[in-house]
């Protein structure tokens, strides 16, 4: 095996393998990554049998052949060489070493063989649709941020797609707050609800923030993959069901205030700096055309600001998780919240108007 290859083309798909490769495996293949030399280029490979990253990339191929080699080394010795450099790649000693040259440079590194590499299978299209990838981005964007971070909870540790009508929807839950958003998606096709795991919506993430054109997303029972040009990354779906999520969206018939959102973002941000580190409470307090948020803590003193906004109201106070209401304030880039309100102990739902697909609802706490 003999080819060639620029820094610039292989270092980014060295980067993504790296990331899905399993550094703490007591299996070593899956701490190495899969370089396949053949017609196309170089066709790189990494699993740690969860997740799966396939991706070809230009190369100068004189002699095919496939290895397997640490993924984390040789990721270094393409990041720390010169940002216009070049590699020659090369099999010693009948395959039981690699060799990279870049320059002056020279490295052998220890291989495996390629047969004991695990079979990647590309899913069927049976179930598949296409979508712009920076629609699909902002579908995950608005929700992972409440995905549950208790593993216990397996069911929650991911966001729930899920086709309604004409309508690709995503919705995620840690038990104190719920996102749901969605996006039009014009497939014939039945999309069965499936939980994408949170360590593959970190994965795509990163994938579609440096990606333009389309995603072809493909689902089986137990499977997820996604397809971005020579990309191809599978993963396993969280095996559980989706509590019925729409049961605790309050409805919208009721009273709600207006607020800038940038005001919003910013009193509570400002006041949550006295609240305690654990619990992160404040509370808001409502009377017409005037929103206050305040902090008393034994420890640190107290804190308070208010904004202006659009209500007629008999008046209402709760207290709340400041990070929830940041979360939300971030997340939306719309001028102005919409925040649907009742008795003190019972949810709020937030909703920018110029996104009215993306819904948000936040549990109070007793402060």
């Amino acid at each position: 095996m003999r080819a060639k290859i620029s820094k610039k083309d292989v270092l980014p798909t060295m980067l993504r393998m790296a990331s899905v490769a399993d550094k703490k495996s007591v299996v070593p293949i899956l701490s190495h990554v899969l370089l396949d030399f053949n017609a196309n280029g170089l066709t790189m490979k990494a699993t740690d049998l969860d997740q799966s990253l396939i991706e070809t990339v230009s190369a100068e191929v004189d002699t095919f052949g496939a290895v397997a080699v640490p993924a984390g080394t040789l990721c270094d010795i393409l990041r720390k060489a010169s940002d216009d450099a070049s590699f020659e790649f090369s099999l010693l000693n009948k395959g039981e070493k690699l060799q990279v040259i870049s320059g002056r440079s020279k490295f052998e590194l220890s291989t495996l063989r390629a047969d004991d590499f695990p079979v990647i299978s590309q899913l069927d299209n049976s179930c598949h649709f296409a979508i712009k990838a920076s629609e699909f981005n902002k579908l995950i964007t608005r929700t992972k941020f409440s995905i549950s971070p208790e593993e216990s909870r397996h069911n929650l540790n991911g966001i729930y797609i899920h086709k309604e009508d004409n309508l690709l929807k995503a919705a995620s839950t840690d038990g104190h707050r719920l996102s749901v958003s969605a996006i039009s998606l014009d497939a014939k096709e039945s999309i069965q609800g499936a939980i994408i795991a949170k360590k593959t919506i970190t994965e795509i993430k990163k994938l579609l923030d440096n990606v333009d054109g389309e995603v072809v997303i493909t689902f089986s029972a137990n499977q997820v993959q996604f397809e971005l040009g020579q990309i191809v990354f599978i993963s396993k779906l969280v095996d559980g069901v989706f509590p019925d999520y729409k049961r605790v969206i309050p409805p919208t018939d009721g009273e709600f205030f207006t607020v800038k959102r940038s005001d919003f973002l910013n009193i509570v941000d400002r006041v949550s700096i006295m609240s305690d580190e654990k619990v992160k409470s404040i509370k808001l307090e409502l009377t017409k055309d005037r929103l206050s948020c305040n902090v008393v803590n034994s420890k640190l003193g107290s804190g308070k600001d208010e904004v202006d906004v659009s209500y007629a109201g008999n008046g209402w106070s709760a207290g709340f998780n400041s990070s929830y209401l940041i979360d939300v304030a971030q997340t939306l880039q719309g001028e102005d919240l919409k925040v649907y309100i009742k008795e003190s102990l019972t949810p709020i739902l937030i909703i920018d108007e110029k996104e009215p697909e993306s819904r948000y609802v936040v549990m109070p706490m007793r402060i």
